[in-house]
């Protein structure tokens, strides 16, 4: 697939920032929608060359005759209106850097475009934007490039763009082209560039300066003179940037922050306006994201969720997992509890989530085969607690966990001494034994082994037990001891995700097993089943 790039060029940013920042907020769309707080002209001037001099001029003050690096009391005689600021080239750069993270709406791979050497502070800015790929989640090129400016202008920031092939000739036209030929179809870039000045390739100014002497004023007029000649006479810069104007050679765009290894967004024919919709977006966008994960064999370990709202203004939430996850309702279930951070506002039209931290996660069959089915049930049931507790009260709270932290038996064990009397030992003397006896058996089965059982009924313990084809008569019981799954698991998270009853018994043989029902009738929807767990004898 052949690149297509999108120069964003905003001449005047610095004006359009000091009138956007010092503008009253208006609601998006409506008859008022672009802020006019201040509409006369505005320049920013510093010190420099022994006097105060202006660095950035708005239209309206270049149509009076003022431009950059005049010095300020003449343009204050020439026009007594102009409102005039200290230039700031911190705050632009910080305006820009987040104008470009909105941007990432339409591509995560935007760069900022770094002025030449040379070329003097004005207060303009730039933004590199890779769009292939992308342009047809916006109905197309034109539709994308008429929806950026149309943004921009609503929120007061003048610009231009232009998409080509490659992003020196999308640079070109973006500054010299007409608006009619701001979109090159690919290939076209030969003829599009042809027209325009040498200047437009990115030169220093003493180079453009030496072509027009020498009348090589057009980018046309080097298609036909040896690349080894315009080297030997002005340097390997003037072939370099015009092989890569053309797209001959490389210019890789590097993004402003690493992009993420994997990508989902939503947008919508209406903005959102009630915040409990933003929870089934959320789970919409994870069951997406998710997919691709399991289709990589990975987890994702970061997440970040960016809400767009018309206003032009992002507000996100973030998350992490203590292990690589791709289980769309657990992750839902952690930005759950930061949802109620995010504000609507005036709607939010678009939703992007994103994956910045992802690692391998083997299926779970392949995963017990590799790091022993034991170890592996324990940090899996750990990590949605971690997860909580980390995305409650931060990474650094949660310092030691301590193995083995379940409630549920055969994921939790400790020694106990083993029953104090002997078995001839009076009946009376026997039921005191029975009710001193450990809550835990001395003998834990690996996994819980189901059994016949009879009730009397439903909620009663057990009076009769089939276990490894030996049927027992129950003669004694101690209990009901009930344990619930884990408050931090999903309810149907697993199959051990159900109400135990346990029972310690002891039959007529005077055998003393630990059984449970698990699951409550009419309460859970499996009906419940017995299971023997542990020998106390």
């Amino acid at each position: 697939m052949r690149s297509r790039v999108l120069s964003l060029w905003l001449p005047n940013l610095a004006t359009d920032r000091i009138r956007h920042q010092s503008a009253p907020r208006s609601v998006p769309g409506s008859a008022q929608g672009r802020p006019e707080a201040n509409t006369g002209p505005i320049a920013t001037f510093a010190a420099e060359r022994g006097g105060q001099r202006l660095v950035a001029v708005c239209p309206l003050a270049v149509r009076a005759g003022l431009r950059p690096g005049m010095m300020l009391p003449d343009a204050r005689a020439m026009l007594p209106e102009l409102a005039v600021h200290p230039a700031a080239p911190e705050a632009d750069a910080g305006f820009l850097e987040r104008l470009a993270g909105w941007c990432e709406r339409y591509t995560p791979y935007v760069a900022i475009d770094r002025p030449l050497e040379d070329t003097p502070a004005d207060g303009s800015g730039a933004l590199w934007l890779d769009i292939t790929g992308c342009a047809h989640l916006f109905g197309g090129e034109a539709a994308l490039r008429l929806d950026l400016l149309e943004r921009l202008e609503r929120r007061g920031l003048r610009a231009r763009a232009a998409i080509a092939d490659s992003p020196g000739a999308a640079w070109a036209l973006a500054r010299f082209g007409a608006d009619d030929a701001a979109i090159v179809q690919p290939g076209g870039s030969r003829a599009a560039l042809g027209p325009l000045p040498v200047a437009a390739l990115r030169l220093l100014s003493e180079q453009a300066l030496m072509l027009e002497r020498l009348g090589l004023a057009r980018i046309e007029s080097l298609y036909p003179l040896p690349r080894q000649a315009l080297a030997a006479r002005f340097g390997d810069d003037l072939p370099r940037r015009l092989d890569q104007a053309l797209g001959a050679a490389a210019e890789p765009i590097s993004p402003r922050t690493p992009l993420p290894a994997h990508r989902a967004q939503l947008g919508f024919a209406e903005p959102i306006l009630q915040h409990e919709a933003l929870l089934p977006v959320t789970r919409t966008l994870l069951q997406q994201l998710c997919c691709g994960l399991e289709a990589g064999s990975a987890g994702a370990r970061r997440l970040v969720l960016a809400f767009y709202r018309v206003d032009n203004s992002i507000e996100s939430v973030a998350i992490g997992t203590s292990q690589p996850c791709r289980d769309p309702r657990q992750l839902a279930r952690l930005f759950a509890e930061k949802l109620d951070r995010i504000d609507p506002g005036f709607g939010i039209e678009r939703a992007i989530l994103e994956a910045e931290v992802v690692e391998p996660l083997l299926p779970q069959p392949l995963a017990w085969r590799a790091m022993g089915a034991g170890d592996l049930d324990q940090v899996r049931d750990l990590a949605p607690l971690v997860d909580r507790l980390s995305n409650r009260l931060g990474s650094d709270a949660v310092v030691r966990l301590v193995p083995r932290a379940s409630h549920i038996p055969e994921r939790a064990q400790r020694k106990a001494a083993p029953f104090p009397v002997a078995r001839s030992q009076p009946e009376a003397r026997l039921a005191q034994a029975l009710a001193e006896a450990p809550t835990r058996p001395l003998r834990l089965l690996a996994w819980p082994e189901p059994i016949e059982a009879v009730a009397p009924l439903p909620d009663d313990p057990p009076v009769l037990f089939r276990w490894r084809r030996a049927l027992h008569k129950v003669a004694r019981v101690r209990g009901p001891e009930r344990l619930a799954p884990e408050w931090w698991r999903e309810p149907d998270a697993d199959q051990d995700a159900a109400t135990r009853d346990y029972f310690a018994v002891e039959d007529t043989q005077g055998g003393r097993f630990w059984l449970f029902r698990e699951g409550l009738y009419l309460a859970e929807a499996a009906m419940p089943r017995w299971y023997l767990h542990g020998l106390f004898a």
